[in-house]
C-alpha cells in the first residue's frame, strides 16, 4: 500500500510539472490566490464588507487596520517561537554557592 502512495504521489507530482510547463502567464493562473490570502488588501476589504460593520466610506481604513493587526501578530507569534527555540537550546545555568 505504500508504495501505491508513493506512486500516486510521484504521478501527481508529474502532473503538476506538466501543468506548470504549460502555463503560459503564471501570475494569472495564481490571481485568485493571491487575492485571497491574508496578505491581501483585498482579503481584509472582502472580510471588513462581510462583517457588515463599518460604513462603506471607511471599509479601506478598516481593512488597512485589520491587515496591520494580522501583521503585528504574526509578529509576536515569530518572536514568541524565537524566544521559546532559544530557552530550549540554552544550557540551563546551575548555581553554586
Amino acid at each position: 500500500m505504500a508504495a501505491d502512495s508513493a506512486r500516486t504521489r510521484a504521478l501527481r507530482s508529474i502532473a503538476a510539472d506538466i501543468s506548470w510547463a504549460r502555463t503560459p502567464n503564471r501570475s494569472e493562473r495564481t490571481e485568485n490566490a493571491r487575492r485571497a490570502s491574508p496578505m491581501s488588501l483585498d482579503y481584509w476589504i472582502a472580510k471588513v464588507r462581510a462583517e457588515g460593520v463599518v460604513r462603506d466610506k471607511d471599509v479601506q481604513a478598516a481593512a488597512e487596520s485589520y491587515y496591520r493587526a494580522h501583521m503585528r501578530a504574526m509578529s509576536l507569534k515569530a518572536a514568541e517561537a524565537r524566544r521559546a527555540k532559544s530557552e530550549l537550546q540554552r544550557p540551563a545555568l546551575r548555581r553554586t554557592a
